[in-house]
């Protein structure tokens, strides 16, 4: 599956395991190609941290692991659909913490890649708890005013990076109720970047 074929009904089953493994599979897929050094390693979905750098347990989205079972690469993915932008700042500060939590992982010293992998349409419907549109966020404006690259550039060289893939809802603005958006047209993907 390519991630087009699972934008077309991502605004579905948005909570259900089969949607979160279809993501995973699919931006793993998209990774690999793009990316073919990563192949090496072992991957597996749905992982548990028994002790991260707080000491607590950590769920982890993907892991790849080299023949000794070694954690060399973490990914932690999100499909965001609506109400993007009351959520952006949360997640910045989530993706700092989460940084942490896994690069000083004494389950982490090897670890050579940490990719939090964001799909996101760059202009988003926003829903009233009845299902009817109330309005649409910019996604990409709100984006460019919470910048985390630098930080995590500064606190991690490289290890940590924040990938955004956008993506536009074809006819976005001509829908009226949430029901419209359970199979979408996706246009204007951003390729997962080479590095």
């Amino acid at each position: 599956m390519i991630l087009e074929e699972f934008l077309i009904t991502s605004f579905q089953d948005v909570r259900k395991k089969k949607r979160v493994n279809r993501l995973h599979a699919v931006l793993l897929d998209e990774l690999l190609n793009t990316n073919p050094r990563f192949a090496e390693y072992n991957w597996m979905f749905e992982q548990r941290l028994e002790n991260d750098a707080f000491g607590g347990t950590f769920d982890l989205d993907m892991v790849g692991y080299d023949n000794e079972g070694n954690i060399k690469v973490v990914i932690l993915d999100k499909a965001y659909q609506s109400s993007v932008n009351k959520n952006i700042k949360n997640y910045a500060n989530t993706t700092i913490g989460e940084s942490a939590r896994l690069y000083y992982s004494p389950e982490c010293t090897q670890i050579e890649s940490i990719l939090f992998i964001t799909v996101m349409p760059r202009i988003a419907p926003m829903f009233t708890k009845a299902g009817k549109v109330k309005g649409f966020d910019d996604v990409v404006k709100s984006k460019n005013r919470t910048k985390i690259d630098d930080v995590l550039e500064a606190q991690y060289q490289g290890v940590v990076k924040s990938i955004d893939l956008y993506y536009d809802i074809e006819d976005v603005k001509n829908k009226s109720t949430q029901s419209e958006y359970m199979e979408i047209t996706p246009n204007n993907i951003t390729p997962m970047p080479v590095f």
